[in-house]
């Protein structure tokens, strides 16, 4: 169970929060997961979106200097269109695919946070021909469709389910470090 410091951070986002009332309770979070002491830094970075929102936040989390896992955070109104969910479901197929090569480790995992609601990516960075995990769904030619469901966001952080499937990703991530002997 996350710590009350963790739970009191998210309980503390306002009503119509934006993404940067998110920031610090996922920051605190990923801290929680990989200590500063550790040999793991959690880098916040921020980009400027032409298309839709006006700033997107990402957290990179490293190894040293190799990516390991990436968290990238919105509000959760992104989840009322599926524009919005297209938007975020590609940007973070772009940067996973931007940083496969890097990572040091099978798996490259990546969460897509929409306020509360994650959906979880994973790349096997052996396998060159691997496809990112959940299969993308291509626009229709013709007729409109949902290339990024609502449902993917299955899992809530604040719900026993999401805290132990991000745990599971977690473990796996320090598993894997650990046998890299960095």
């Amino acid at each position: 169970m996350w710590s009350k410091a963790v739970i009191a951070s998210f309980n503390a986002i306002p009503q119509n929060a934006c993404d940067s009332d998110y920031f610090g309770p996922y920051n605190k979070l990923l801290h929680t997961l990989f200590p500063p002491d550790s040999d793991f830094a959690v880098g916040p970075v921020f980009f400027r979106d032409s298309r839709q929102a006006p700033v997107t936040a990402v957290f990179e989390i490293y190894l040293v200097d190799k990516p390991v896992l990436i968290l990238e955070l919105r509000v959760p109104s992104y989840l009322d269109l599926p524009s919005t969910r297209q938007v975020v479901d590609e940007e973070i197929r772009s940067r996973m695919n931007g940083m496969v090569s890097a990572c040091p480790l099978e798996t490259l995992h990546a969460i897509s946070a929409l306020g509360t609601k994650l959906c979880f990516y994973s790349l096997n960075t052996r396998n060159r021909s691997a496809q990112i995990v959940p299969a993308a769904i291509p626009r229709h030619p013709t007729e409109m469709n949902d290339t990024a469901p609502a449902d993917h966001w299955n899992y809530d952080i604040l719900e026993p389910a999401g805290e132990e499937r991000l745990r599971l990703i977690v473990k796996q991530i320090m598993d894997g470090c650990a046998a890299l002997n960095v």
